[in-house]
């Protein structure tokens, strides 16, 4: 039996949207071919979760099965090399490293040994290019191994853009990495003309001759408003140390994706919410700022339509006192009660806002990314690109 169509999915770096494109992927191609025969895993995985069964696997093979309904019987195949903490120091220090290297590519041979009845695999590669190199694993070398072709995600503008495709092409170029396409992610909508118009087919096999058959362009895929961005109930996982309050009937707001983070450091006299806080934002504030409290508690319920994303109260080393509990009892205002000060809070919340990822409940996050990729994706010549 001759071996499927792998589609290697490929970014410039962490959190460029491998994962999203795969969802939109398999939903666009569902769309022309049966979704029993399309395939899906991920090579090497960095972030692991716990199955009910107790395996450990990468987390974006749940989320994939989760959200796109495909067969996915047995997700531990899914996941077939797993990079957890103190695998790379003990591979470094070792003396048997390749060894370790030819058995986790064992393991990437018979996942793809049971894809091996699917009509196209889709491949989610992991961080940027060079990522895995560590254990004989980079994305370059696992396209390789998986005789795969690579769908290459870069960030949306022209100058930036071009300077990314110059390094991360050289890069498979080096390794002898067959690329079939780029897929231009994140784009501002305002630009999304203005890139159609300069970054073609056509300019990019005058920048980049060297690459036949010449790289084909899949999409331009707009920037939607909160996709990346955290929920409360995230954000709320972010601290070791809070506390969660009960503030009326909220529980949906929890999952809801928030705006911007506002530390409000005004006083008393100065402090007006109407003025610096809109619907979605989170607000950081004093534990024990009672009036400025109660002022955003009155400007969240007089709002008409959203609702403020979330408030976090900072320095509550006994945490909350009982007037504050009082004032946000039927605030219906997702809340949380750190020790942390303010400039450490806000640390914590950017590094939350950076990294974030697809949750299981994130199931309006999932509609839209459907409804990009139905609206900016070609898919149909993308499958005709990679073999079918």
């Amino acid at each position: 039996m001759s071996k499927p169509p792998v589609v290697f999915i490929a970014g410039e770096r962490q959190h460029a949207g491998k994962t999203v494109t795969s969802l939109g992927v398999i939903s666009a191609i569902a769309r022309i071919i049966d979704p029993k025969d399309i395939g899906y895993f991920k090579p090497v995985g960095q972030e692991m979760v716990t199955l009910p069964n107790g395996e450990r696997i990468d987390k974006d093979v749940r989320i994939v099965k989760e959200f796109t309904g495909l067969d996915m019987p047995d997700m531990g195949m899914l996941s077939p090399v797993r990079v957890i903490s103190g695998v790379t120091r003990d591979y470094i220090t070792g003396n048997n490293q390749k060894t370790i290297t030819a058995d986790f590519e064992k393991n990437i041979h018979r996942t793809m040994e049971s894809l091996s009845n699917k009509k196209l695999i889709i491949a989610e590669g992991t961080g940027h290019p060079g990522v895995g190199s560590v254990v004989g694993l980079s994305n370059a070398r696992v396209a390789n191994l998986l005789g795969a072709k690579i769908l290459y995600l870069v960030g949306g503008g022209i100058g930036r853009t071009l300077d990314e495709l110059e390094v991360d092409l050289s890069y498979f170029s080096h390794h002898h990495s067959r690329v079939a396409g780029v897929l231009f992610n994140k784009v501002l909508p305002p630009k999304v003309d203005m890139m159609k118009e300069v970054l073609t087919e056509e300019s990019l096999d005058r920048i980049f001759p060297e690459w036949d058959p010449s790289l084909k362009v899949f999409g331009y895929m707009p920037q939607v408003k909160y996709l990346n961005n955290p929920s409360m109930h995230l954000i709320s996982q972010s601290f070791k140390d809070h506390r969660t309050l009960k503030c009326g009937r909220c529980a949906s707001a929890w999952h809801l994706a928030c705006r911007k983070v506002k530390i409000v450091s005004q006083g008393n006299n100065a402090f007006d919410p109407s003025t610096s806080l809109r619907p979605r934002d989170i607000a950081v504030i004093g534990g024990g700022s009672h009036r400025r409290l109660k002022r955003i508690v009155e400007f969240n319920h007089q709002l008409p339509g959203e609702k403020l994303g979330g408030l976090i109260l900072t320095c509550s080393n006994t945490m909350p006192d009982a007037e504050t509990l009082s004032l946000l009892a039927q605030s219906c205002l997702p809340t949380i009660a750190v020790r942390q000060d303010t400039a450490d809070t806000d640390m914590t919340l950017h590094k939350c806002f950076t990294n974030t990822k697809l949750q299981l409940y994130d199931r309006l996050k999932h509609q839209h990314i459907v409804e990009l990729f139905a609206e900016h994706f070609d898919a149909e010549r993308f499958i005709k690109s990679y073999g079918l």
